[in-house]
């Protein structure tokens, strides 16, 4: 039977256009493996077709996605304010030949994570920033480049109203699945990269929470 997948949702699929780029997470291995995979485009409602992501430094690619694996697939679709579509599904095939290319089962829902009103989107999971050296004052940023010991913290340069020091400890609130988890950490660097402030952030402890956030790492289908 064809997975049902509502109207809406078919449009933030529409607007997956062929060649866009994406993120690839395998969520079945001990930690989340991120990788970069081209869409290129559907066969209806059967499957949908990406590139096999190519090998980096730090991972070696070779053999590591195979038929049945669940894996998140992950865009940004820009209008009217940004929005980080993710969607799970499961490889039916891996080819080679005419190109390295991974086949998948079509989506049965999507997950769909607000920018607010930034008007560069960029994937990542949306975040309250609460300063705890500076009276608690909050501000709102994305997290990017998750691990277990660490993220990268982007804040909008506009709304930087006071600057965050290295060393300063923050609390990061992420809602997930109705329920707000809280990711206490110390800012270790900082610097500009185009209208952000990204900012290093070494997490303090390692527990529960942090585990589902990876876990649920921007899909909590």
């Amino acid at each position: 039977m064809k997975p049902t997948i509502s109207p809406a949702d078919i449009n933030a699929l529409l607007c997956l256009l062929p060649n866009t780029p994406a993120d690839m997470q395998l969520i079945a291995q001990a930690q989340p493996v991120k990788l970069k995979t081209t869409y290129f485009g559907t066969d209806g409602a059967e499957c949908l077709l990406f590139g096999y992501p190519p090998s980096t430094e730090l991972i070696n690619t070779t053999h590591l996605i195979e038929v049945d694996n669940q894996i998140v697939i992950r865009y940004v679709l820009d209008e009217p304010f940004g929005e980080v579509i993710a969607f799970k599904v499961r490889v039916l095939r891996v080819i080679n030949s005419p190109l390295p290319m991974v086949i998948t089962t079509f989506p049965s829902a999507l997950q769909k994570l607000g920018l607010r009103s930034q008007k560069r989107a960029i994937s990542g999971v949306p975040t309250d920033v609460v300063l705890d050296d500076q009276d608690n004052r909050e501000l709102e940023g994305l997290i990017v480049d998750i691990s277990k010991s660490g993220c990268k913290l982007l804040v909008p340069f506009q709304t930087t109203l006071q600057v965050i020091e290295i060393d300063e400890s923050v609390t990061l609130c992420v809602e997930i699945a109705e329920r707000t988890l809280l990711l206490g950490g110390q800012v270790k660097n900082v610097k500009m990269e185009n209208d952000y402030q990204a900012y290093g952030v070494q997490f303090e402890d390692i527990d529960n929470q942090l585990e589902r956030l990876l876990e649920r790492y921007m899909i909590t289908l």
